[in-house]
């Protein structure tokens, strides 16, 4: 079943090799439609194909050509068809060419291969997996969780001289990742808590995932993989003393150290590493919700063109939709998601500058107490910004 479903991918990545943007969008529409297509694949994972093909196709034109398309709305690569399939379209297009018109100078090559295409339903965690113990089910659905709450807000564009913050750093996810499956995890797994929790419930059957991601997410912050989650994050700073099996001190070994690692990773691909001080928000991550984010970002998207880059005049939002959205979001987002999305915003939405953020954070509140209780991951945010 899987080679089957490898061949038919394959075919289509070949079919479509040389194909200009325009044509693969009237192929899309058509494929999306067709009921043979729905029997090897679900509607989501036709998507996804899609659009590893079109990121190929964007990348080979050139830079002056996306540019003046994108100025256009995309206007020029669209196919005939109602307003409703050029509107999502469009907005496709603007999210699949926004990071190479952010990194043109260092985009990288097409990869039209069926392997990219695969990778690509890999992250997007299309197929529910299966696991055979608990170890692989317990790491597996938390790095995944963590993968998908860092793409949502990773930052696809940059500011000249301006490092992002790890948490918006995209390359950040792969090295936290490691850190997870080095360091974190394997200790919380052999906590007695996990050990009972291991051999005392069912985990092979369907739902397990689900119900592990639930106690993760879950409002009570004494439930087990919290607690041990919490308690080995907290042992990572190099403040806290460790303590072996039978409660003696002991010396810190290289899993006990992920700071070296994470800046290293920082300097290759130029973000600001974490910090200890940072273990609140590295342990936050897991906490948030990657639907609820990359809807939430959606939205902010769609009133920002429509407040600076409106199609038409009668789409105009009027001034301070964005940054009301921005506010409405940010109080609606646990774990001060809001924040997260507003520093994303810093990088990928050029009108969201400095000056931006400052007037920003003064309609939050009328004291600076009000204002730090509303947005403190913003408040820090812009003032570590160079002056």
């Amino acid at each position: 079943m899987k080679k089957d479903f490898e061949s038919k991918v394959a075919n289509l990545v070949a079919l479509t090799r040389q194909m200009e943007v325009s044509r693969i969008l009237m192929l899309r529409r058509l494929t999306l439609n067709d009921p043979q297509s729905l029997q090897w694949a679900s509607q989501r994972q036709l998507e996804l194909i899609f659009n590893v093909i079109l990121t190929n196709a964007l990348q080979r034109m050139s830079f002056a050509a996306l540019e003046a398309a994108g100025a256009d709305h995309f206007d020029p690569l669209l196919p005939p068809g109602d307003d409703k399939d050029q509107d999502a379209e469009r907005w496709m297009l603007f999210d699949l060419a926004k990071p190479l018109l952010a990194g043109a100078t260092g985009a990288a090559p097409p990869t039209e291969t069926t392997q990219a295409v695969m990778d690509e339903l890999h992250a997007e965690n299309e197929a529910p997996p299966t696991y055979e113990d608990f170890p692989s089910l317990f790491d597996e659905s938390i790095t995944r969780h963590a993968r998908a709450v860092l793409r949502a807000l990773g930052a696809t564009g940059s500011r000249v001289h301006i490092p992002p913050p790890f948490i918006v750093a995209p390359s950040f996810a792969l090295c936290y990742e490691r850190v997870l499956r080095e360091m974190v995890l394997p200790t919380m797994r052999s906590s007695k808590r996990l050990r009972e929790m291991a051999v005392g419930r069912e985990w092979s059957d369907e739902g397990a995932a689900g119900r592990l991601l639930g106690m993760v997410l879950s409002s009570d912050p004494h439930n087990p993989v919290l607690h041990q989650w919490n308690a080995r994050w907290e042992a990572l700073d190099p403040k806290s003393q460790l303590k072996d099996k039978d409660g003696k001190p002991r010396g810190r070994l290289p899993e006990d150290d992920p700071w070296p690692l994470f800046r290293e990773d920082a300097a290759k691909f130029g973000y600001i590493p974490p910090y200890p001080s940072d273990i609140p928000m590295l342990q936050r991550i897991i906490r948030m919700e990657p639907e609820l984010l990359s809807a939430a970002w959606h939205s902010l998207a769609q009133l920002y063109e429509q407040e600076f880059q409106p199609k038409t005049r009668l789409e105009q939002a009027r001034p301070g939709a964005f940054r009301d959205g921005l506010i409405a979001t940010m109080e609606r987002l646990d774990s001060n998601g809001g924040d997260l999305l507003a520093i994303r915003a810093f990088f990928d939405l050029p009108k969201v500058d400095r000056m931006f953020v400052k007037q920003l954070i003064q309609t939050l509140g009328q004291s600076n107490a009000e204002r730090e209780r509303k947005a403190p991951l913003l408040i820090a945010f812009y003032n570590d910004l160079p002056r």
